[in-house]
């Protein structure tokens, strides 16, 4: 597993594709309604918005990617930092905020690879 990730807009989609192919089947979990469809991408994005969806659903994100590590084991996975700057006053967003980092770690935990892009430059955090 691949896990790259930066703030919004930093370049992670371009890097992924530059380093890693330019053919690769992306699924974005800012418009997939079926979660169950990104097992058969190679690269998959916004890992964060998965987190809200399975929120949404009263399904425990961490338990969700926890359980289901061993099908993401040879994905290329990105996420939007969200944990820096003001917490939220909303619950529902401080608890995604939460959990978001929480499936970060777990995915980074299995990770052989794990970078960071900020303005289109990767820091190889790992691997």
């Amino acid at each position: 597993m691949i896990f790259i990730f930066g703030g919004k807009h930093q370049g992670k989609t371009t890097y992924a594709l530059t380093q890693y192919g330019p053919k690769l089947n992306i699924c974005d979990l800012a418009t997939e309604k079926n979660l169950d469809n990104m097992y058969e991408a190679d690269l998959i994005k916004n890992i964060q918005d998965g987190v809200s969806s399975l929120l949404q659903q009263e399904i425990s994100p961490t338990n969700y990617f926890a359980a289901n590590i061993d099908r993401l084991k040879h994905k290329i996975l990105l996420g939007t930092e969200i944990g820096c700057g003001i917490v939220p006053l909303e619950q529902t967003k401080r608890i995604w905020r939460d959990e978001t980092g929480r499936v970060y770690q777990i995915l980074v935990s299995h990770a052989k690879v794990v970078e960071r892009v900020w303005a289109g430059i990767a820091i190889r955090l790992k691997g």
